[in-house]
C-alpha cells in the first residue's frame, strides 16, 4: 500500500513538472537592486503612470524580494503606458451603460548596470467592469495595472533565474 502511494505521488510530481508552470523563489532577487523611475504615460488617462510605478515597486519587492534604489543599481526598469482606453460593452434598455471595458498596453525595458538592454517586451490586459457592482474605470485600470505588474515581475524573475 505504501509503495502504491509512493508511485502515485511520483506520478503526480512528474506530471506537475511538465505542465509548463514554474515556481519562482520569493528571494530570487534578494541580493539584486532595481531602479524603477516613474513610468511614462502616452495615454489620455493621467495618473496611471503613478499607479503603475507604485504597483511595480511593490511587486518587485513583494514577489521576488528585490531591493529598490534610485541610483547605482544592478538593473533599471523603464515602463511606458502605450495605450489606455475605455469603452462601453453593454447598454441597458434605458440607454445607460451596464458594463464597461478598459484596455491597457505597457511596454517595458530592463537594463543592466552597464546600461545593456536585457529585456524588451510589451504586456496587455483587457479588464471588464460592472457598474451595478460599484466598479468603474478607475477600478478596472487598477486591476489591469496590478495584473500587468505581476506579469512583468514574473518575466524578470525568469530572466534572473536563467541568466545568473
Amino acid at each position: 500500500m505504501l509503495n502504491n502511494f509512493r508511485l502515485v505521488l511520483l506520478g503526480v510530481l512528474f506530471s506537475l513538472s511538465s505542465c509548463g508552470y514554474q515556481l519562482i523563489r520569493s528571494d530570487v532577487a534578494s541580493d539584486v537592486s532595481f531602479s524603477v523611475p516613474t513610468a511614462s504615460n502616452k495615454s489620455d488617462f493621467r495618473g496611471l503612470e503613478s499607479l503603475l510605478t507604485q504597483s511595480m515597486r511593490q511587486q518587485l519587492h513583494g514577489l521576488i524580494g528585490a531591493q529598490l534604489k534610485s541610483e547605482h543599481c544592478d538593473y533599471s526598469l523603464d515602463l511606458t503606458i502605450d495605450r489606455a482606453t475605455r469603452s462601453a460593452r453593454a447598454w441597458s434598455r434605458g440607454g445607460g451603460v451596464n458594463m464597461g471595458m478598459v484596455v491597457l498596453t505597457i511596454s517595458y525595458q530592463l537594463f543592466d548596470s552597464s546600461e545593456q538592454k536585457v529585456l524588451n517586451n510589451k504586456a496587455s490586459r483587457t479588464q471588464e467592469f460592472l457598474i451595478s457592482t460599484g466598479e468603474d474605470t478607475n477600478h478596472a485600470f487598477s486591476e489591469a495595472i496590478a495584473d500587468v505588474a505581476q506579469q512583468i515581475v514574473i518575466e524578470i524573475a525568469d530572466h534572473l533565474t536563467n541568466n545568473n
